[in-house]
Formats: structure tokens, sequence, C-alpha cells
């Protein structure tokens, strides 16, 4: 009996061992099919859930790589603007370089390991004031007392400033929005005016809540398959094209492309109507009707979701019947886009440097170092009561000159001149510079010079202002294509979901 009961424990656990390696087998080899059938079956499920076809869904993605890759072409001028603004704001120790090991660290990094503080004296911070707060001065002139679009404008100015380009989005005549270059993507060509631009769009952070407000349609089922969607959608803050840049929000693409559509111009003579018949095929029509196939282009509006699915689209429901943005990009020469601060980024960065090369040598220079002999220490005091005399006014120190050898020992205070390397007219150099680079000079920033009448004062200002007026006007082209695109842009027709 104890045989059999040993044999029955051992077969037990024999069949414990092989039920535990089975299903080893099973979850290890079932599920990723189960994965990839799921990766293969969840585009459907989308479609199916959007009434969208196969060819509608892949006419959407192909949207989205447009889009994708319109935004990453804008790369370098993202890029370029990141290192301007952090310039314009006082981050001027932030660009990389490759320290003695060959490890690339910031300027600020390496700085620090050389045991010196680097210091900032913002310059452009200021030249960027000046030049907004002149615009301030000259549009507060002609304010049509519509004091939020000047504020708009004088934003959208020190952006200008700084990355070379600006975007707004007027969606009504009361709506008038500033649109950072951060979220914006295009397709151009080499037009300053920017009249050949096919494809335009933003990346929107929105609270899950008002897409599905915005984009329902009045159906239920779609609020909730867009809940679906954006259901593990919880990443944010890479700032990519795909994820949100802020927490509790969910990525929207905004596309505005620019298509073409087949048909015929109709004439009826016997009425004198005109009419376009869509489509490319023949349609029966009636003898007193004259036609020619044509093609016409019109703005369509998609809004995408980062997995391809469309929320909704129509064609442009304002009265220009184009799309709702206006921008400026400068100088837009061969399509290259190039700002103020751009241009004098390497004087602020010199002058950072030599101010930060003074400060060392002032720092590690001798100041008042007294030079005492040991041999003629007075008696009776010690080097502690030497210091304290020595500082001290009207003080008085015993001194034997006869205890030095042949009484050539002297006491000696030694003062380095740390301001007889160039540095200080180094300094005024840059800043020379820096004026005449950035045509900002002293005047403009609201600096009088000694002794200077008001007529030579007012004559400093307009020349800065010469300087300055290609910038100015690029700018007043925008404010103006603006302000038609504001009249314009009242709706005419409803959004189609």
């Amino acid at each position: 009996m104890k045989i059999l009961s040993l044999v029955a424990q051992r077969y037990k656990s024999f069949l414990n061992m092989h039920t535990q390696l089975t299903m080893f087998y099973i979850i290890f080899l079932i599920i990723p099919f189960y994965d990839l059938f799921l990766w293969i079956t969840l585009p459907l499920h989308y479609k199916f859930h959007n009434n969208m076809n196969p060819e509608e869904h892949t006419k959407t993605m192909l949207l989205l790589e447009e889009a994708h890759k319109a935004w990453s072409e804008m790369q370098e001028i993202r890029s370029k603007r990141d290192r301007n603004k952090d310039f314009t704001y006082g981050n001027q120790w932030r660009d990389k370089m490759k320290n003695d090991d060959g490890i690339v660290v910031t300027e600020r990094e390496w700085m620090k390991s050389q045991g010196r503080e680097p210091y900032t004296n913002n310059l452009i911070r200021q030249l960027v004031k000046s030049v907004v707060g002149r615009f301030r001065s000259k549009i507060a002139d002609e304010s049509d007392g519509n004091t939020d679009l000047n504020e708009l404008d004088s934003r959208s100015l020190e952006e200008f400033l700084i990355s070379g380009c600006c975007f707004q989005r007027i969606t009504s005549p009361q709506k008038v929005d500033i649109v950072s270059p951060e979220r914006m993507f295009l397709r151009i060509g080499t037009d300053p005016l920017g009249r050949d631009c096919t494809m335009i769009g933003m990346l929107h952070d929105m609270p899950l809540a008002e897409v599905v407000k915005r984009f329902n349609g009045g159906n239920r089922d779609k609020a909730l398959d867009i809940c679906h969607i954006y259901n593990d959608n919880d990443a944010h803050g890479s700032g990519s094209f795909f994820t949100p840049s802020l927490p509790a929000r969910v990525r929207v693409i905004e596309m505005w492309k620019q298509v073409h559509i087949e048909g015929y111009d109709c004439h009826d003579r016997a009425t004198g109507d005109w009419y376009f018949q869509e489509g490319g095929n023949s349609k029966p029509l009636s003898d007193s009707v004259e036609r020619r196939w044509t093609m016409l282009s019109h703005w369509q509006c998609y809004w995408l979701t980062p997995d391809g699915s469309l929320l909704s689209t129509y064609s442009s429901p304002y009265a220009h019947a184009a799309h709702p943005f206006v921008f400026k990009l400068y100088p837009y020469t061969d399509g290259e886009v190039h700002s103020l601060v751009e241009d004098i980024i390497d004087q602020q960065k010199h002058i950072n440097r030599l101010i930060t090369l003074v400060d060392n040598i002032m720092s590690i220079s001798a100041k008042g170092v007294l030079l005492y002999p040991d041999n003629i220490l007075p008696h009776g005091y010690t080097w502690k009561d030497l210091r304290n005399a020595w500082a001290r006014p009207n003080a008085i120190i015993p001194y034997h000159p006869h205890y030095a050898s042949g009484g050539g020992d002297l006491p000696q205070q030694i003062s380095t001149n740390a301001t007889g390397i160039g540095a200080y007219e180094m300094v005024n150099l840059q800043m020379n510079l820096f004026e005449k680079i950035s045509g900002v000079n002293s005047a403009l920033q609201g600096q009088a010079e000694k002794n200077a009448g008001a007529q030579l004062y007012e004559s400093q200002i307009a020349n800065a202002t010469i300087s300055l007026a290609d910038i100015f006007e690029t700018f007043n082209n925008f404010r103006l294509n603006r302000n038609n695109k504001i009249a314009q842009s009242s709706i005419i027709q409803d959004f189609s979901r």
C-alpha cells in the first residue's frame, strides 16, 4: 500500500509538472499570435467604428504621413528658434562643446569644471524690448481701440524677432490666436509672400472632453469611439508630432490641404446659368447646355488623430475660401529663415566670455597683498597683531631697520593692475559691433548721448528706424494680410462632419 501511495503521489506530481509545462508553452506560443491578431484587427476595429472603408483609411494614413513629413522638414527652424529663444531670455551658455576628454558638455558645464562662474550680460533681451517698444509707440498713434489685437501683434513681433517667423489663426472676426511655430507645419515653395502654400496645419493639445464635444457629430457611438481611440493615450511631455506636450491632454492634428477636383464648366443657353458639374464621367445633359472639362481647386480641412483616424473633414467654410492661418517667414531667401536675434548671438557670446574672463582675472589677481619680511617682525607682535594694525587707520607699527641684514628688507604692499590687458577695450568693441550689426543703437533704446540736443537725438532715432525698416515693413505686410483675412473670415456655411 505504501508503494502504491508513493507511486500515486509521484504520478500526481508528474501531472502537475506536465500541466505547468503545458501552460508555459501555451503562454509563450499563443499570446504572441494573440498580440499579432490584435495588431492586425485594431485598425479594422477603428475603421468599423468610424465607418471608414479600407480605401478611406489608407487615404487618412497618407494624409497623416504627409503632415508628419512637413512637420519634420521644419525641424531646423524649430531648433534654431529654441536656441534663439534661450539666448533672448538669458540661457546663453547652453551651446554644446567637447571638453578635453572628448565628452560633449554644455559651455556652462565646461566653465564650471574649470572653476569659473559663467556670467551673462543679456543685451539681446534689451534689444528685443527696444524694438517692440518702438513698434508699440508707433501703433499707439494708429490704434483703433482694439487693444487685444495690438497686444497680439506685439507678442507676434517678439516671436518674429526671435525666430524669423510668426503665425496667427483666425476662425472668426472676433477670434484671433497666436500659434507657436513649435506646433505649425506647412508645405510652401519659394514665394516670400507664401502664395504658393499648398498645405498647412497645426498640432492641438485638447482635453478629451473637448474633442468629444467638438467632433461627436451628434452621434453617441462616435463619441464612444473617440474615447476608445484615446483610451491609452496617457503619455505627454515629449514634444513629438504624435504625443501631446501638456498633461491631461490628447493630440489632435488639424490639416488644411489644397485639393483638386475635375469636372465641367457648364453654361445653359436657355436660362443663362453657369454652374460646375463635378466628375470626369459624361452625364446626359440637355441640348441647351454647353460644357468644357476643367479642374478646380479648393481648401479641404482634415482633423486627424495620431493613429490615423479621421475625426472630421470639410471644405473651407469661410468667405475667403482658404485656410484660417496667416504666416510670415523672414527673409525666406531660397527657403531659408533667419531672425534678427540669430545675427547677434556671436557678439553676445563674446561679450559674456570677456566679462567672465575679466571677473576671473580680478578674482585671482593680487589686491593689496602685504609682503612683510619675517626677520623684522616687531618684538612682542604676532602676525595677527601686524595684520590688524596694518589695516587700521592711524595705526603705529614698530620698525627696526637694523634687524634686517644690510637694512634692505622693507615691508611692501602689492596691487596688480588687472585692467591693463585690453579686456575692457574688447568689451567696448563687441558692444559697438552689437549695435552696428543689429541696427539698434543707443538712441533707439532710449539712451541719449551726453550734450546731444533734441534734434540730434531724433535724427539718431530716425536713422536707427531706417536700419530696421525692412523688418517693420515685412511685419506690417503680415498685419495687413491678417486684417484682410479677418474681414473675410465670417462663416458662410456649416462644417460638414
